[in-house]
């Protein structure tokens, strides 16, 4: 069969893939005929049990990484988060003296809260209040460049270059102090870390052109704090205040001030203290995946008693097009026992397979299908931190490349990493809003009458820096089901249940 009927075969698997979940057996055929096509083509299902993965490998990026809105802060799931600032100056020569002449002076560095985050209703009684005697290690050193070329150059060092400068970084000055953290509500909240006099007097000792970097760590903090980098007037500054004992408006008016200070740039770094070799997945916007491979033998054995001849297909450009995948998914043996969350959700678990293309492998996310009338029983599948104790995930890419590259030696290979929390795990509608008729108190005068509505979303827009230990679950076998489609009217073979 020519390769350009296999890629009609596959679109039409991939268009009618929901249509199978919210329809009877008959739905795909029924389609077909519609279309004005031939209905021979038979949808059917199989189950290949016992799929014990012959290799599965976590593949954790700790490279750091730059911050453009938030960030978090200290101890999580065995990973700790430090931050990185560069500062980039010129130091106003009259606030300087003013500084120098002040009764009382003192240096600190503020991080403002992700208020959204700590506001949202389905959280906010899991973090508050906050408090916390904080242990903080906060490193730096301070250059003084004589010119404003050489600035500049400073100024003009990429991103990625100065990110893996932070690998080997080394400060000039080690500070560690116990801060008392105490915060009640997430409004207008910022965090500050007071700074010793020693760094206060490498500050007053730069008069030109300034180069600061910091770098802050909580390594045994009981927190994880989640800061704004800049959002508005709340932004992450570096502080040097100064008062006179008899202080007067005058006296502080000047046209540029120098302080306080917004960082050129912020960086996340993060440092495993997990085990290097075991199968754990870490939650958060971080790159932690897991690719898992499977033996093909099992399931080209399968598919050869289910059609009754042999596979892999040998013959021609050695596409094996005799069926299309339809659908399929690889379903685990799942025990959250030895993993933690912070946020106490049910995190879903997302996936992705690789497909061969000229020995050059190519990363693909699995395009997810609900089954509504199973999310409505039994909620999600691919959940974990959640009731039941099975892992569902659907790899119908990466199956469908698998078959039809059989004759190659290829193997199954999926990958999978941690998502967002679910709000709604029964709900199949990613977004619902809800309308209601209300008097609208802050409208114009004209608009008093107005609707107003509210958004419910079923997944969290924020991570949950988990944890999540998959060393049993790749040891205990797995089931892959297939959806199958089929022009072979001669063959017969009894539909599973659903």
């Amino acid at each position: 069969m020519k390769k350009k009927k296999y890629v009609l075969l596959a679109c039409l698997a991939f268009l009618l893939a929901s249509c199978l979940f919210d329809s009877d057996d008959d739905g795909f055929g029924n389609w077909l005929s519609d279309q004005g096509l031939p209905n021979s083509y038979n949808v059917q299902t199989l189950s290949i049990e016992g799929l014990v993965p012959t290799d599965a490998k976590v593949y954790r990026d700790t490279t750091p990484s730059l911050m453009v809105s938030d960030f978090v802060f200290g101890y999580s799931s065995k990973l700790s988060h430090e931050i990185a600032l560069e500062f980039i100056y010129k130091p106003d020569s009259t606030e300087m003296d003013r500084i120098k002449n002040a009764d009382s002076t003192s240096a600190y560095v503020s991080f403002p809260l992700v208020s959204d985050f700590y506001k949202n209703k389905n959280i906010k009684d899991l973090v508050f209040p906050i408090k916390e005697q904080l242990n903080v290690n906060v490193r730096w050193k301070l250059s003084r460049i004589e010119s404003k070329k050489m600035l500049d150059s400073v100024a003009k060092v990429s991103d990625s270059v100065w990110l893996d400068g932070l690998n080997s970084w080394k400060s000039d000055v080690v500070f560690d102090s116990v801060y008392a953290i105490k915060v009640k509500t997430a409004d207008s909240a910022a965090i500050s870390f007071g700074l010793p006099k020693s760094f206060f007097d490498s500050v007053m000792a730069c008069s030109s052109n300034c180069h600061l970097e910091m770098r802050l760590a909580a390594p045994d903090s009981k927190n994880l704090y989640r800061f704004y980098v800049t959002k508005g007037t709340f932004a992450t500054l570096l502080h040097v205040d100064y008062h006179y004992k008899n202080d007067s408006l005058e006296k502080r008016k000047i046209k540029k001030p120098t302080f306080p200070l917004i960082p050129y740039r912020v960086a996340s770094v993060v440092k495993n203290m997990d085990c290097s070799d075991c199968l754990v997945l870490h939650g958060g916007p971080s790159l932690d995946s897991m690719v898992v491979e499977f033996p093909a033998k099992p399931i080209l054995k399968a598919l050869s008693e289910f059609y009754g001849d042999e596979f892999p297909y040998t013959k021609g450009d050695g596409f094996d097009v005799r069926q299309a995948v339809v659908f399929a998914q690889m379903t685990f043996a799942r025990d959250d026992a030895n993993s933690e969350n912070n946020l106490g959700l049910p995190i879903q678990v997302a996936a992705g397979s690789y497909l061969d293309y000229k020995d050059s492998p190519i990363f693909r996310g699995e395009n997810y299908k609900i089954n509504r009338k199973r999310v409505a029983t039994s909620g999600h599948p691919y959940l974990i931190f959640y009731e039941g104790d099975s892992l569902t995930l659907q790899v119908t890419e990466g199956v469908r490349d698998f078959i039809n590259r059989a004759s190659d030696n290829v193997k199954l290979k999926m990958m999978m990493r941690l998502s967002l929390p679910i709000l709604q795990d029964r709900d199949s509608v990613y977004r619902d809003t809800v309308y209601k008729d209300t008097v609208c108190t802050k409208c114009a005068m004209d608009d008093k009458d107005s609707i107003v509505y509210d958004t419910s979303f079923v997944r969290l827009p924020y991570y949950d820096y988990a944890r999540y230990d998959f060393s049993d679950m790749m040891k205990k076998p797995a089931t892959l089901k297939l959806w199958l489609a089929t022009k072979r009217s001669d063959i017969v073979v009894k539909q599973e249940e659903e």
